[in-house]
């Protein structure tokens, strides 16, 4: 320590300098009762169950990153379906449209928001309009606006050529 330190833990008082005593010995070395059980290091793969815990979280592992999941189901909602709800909105597909509207009026980016919104826009009955109305609610706060007629057509055509390829 430094005489400006040492003058430190001067003004401090004694309990002070027990203490930093005790921190420094204990990298001297100094500070290690001798009575003190010093716990033996083994390497994991000296223990089998920790060798087979390992090996088990690596396979897992391995199995999240290369295994695929099931494709959905006939009629389910896949995860991408969710964006070509919009180009057809009939009576069921506005339904699962609505359904799947969050709490604050969106839905799981400002992408689909955008186009489930202008879909809703043109649909009939009191849920849907009332959708509408979150959405449309959420867009303005967040300085955006529903989709025209116009470009949800031209994002349905856009759609249908890339599915008519694939």
């Amino acid at each position: 320590m430094n005489a400006d330190l040492e003058r430190t833990l001067e003004e401090l008082g004694p309990g002070c300098r027990a203490v930093v005593d005790r921190m420094v010995g204990a990298f001297d070395g100094a500070a290690a009762p001798a009575d003190r059980v010093v716990p033996r290091r083994i390497a994991f793969w000296r223990r089998p169950a920790l060798l087979a815990a390992a090996c088990g979280a690596c396979l897992l592992g391995a199995a999240a990153l290369f295994v695929r999941p099931a494709a959905p189901a006939e009629g389910a909602d896949a995860p991408r379906s969710a964006y070509v709800l919009a180009y057809s909105p009939d009576a069921a597909t506005v339904a699962v449209i609505v359904r799947t509207q969050h709490a604050d009026g969106s839905w799981d980016n400002d992408f689909l928001t955008r186009q489930n919104a202008a879909a809703l826009r043109a649909a009939s009955g009191d849920a849907p309009r009332i959708a509408y109305r979150r959405a449309v609610r959420y867009l303005r706060a967040k300085g955006l606006a529903p989709l025209s007629d116009a470009e949800l057509r031209a994002r349905g055509d856009r759609a249908a050529r890339r599915f008519a390829r694939s």
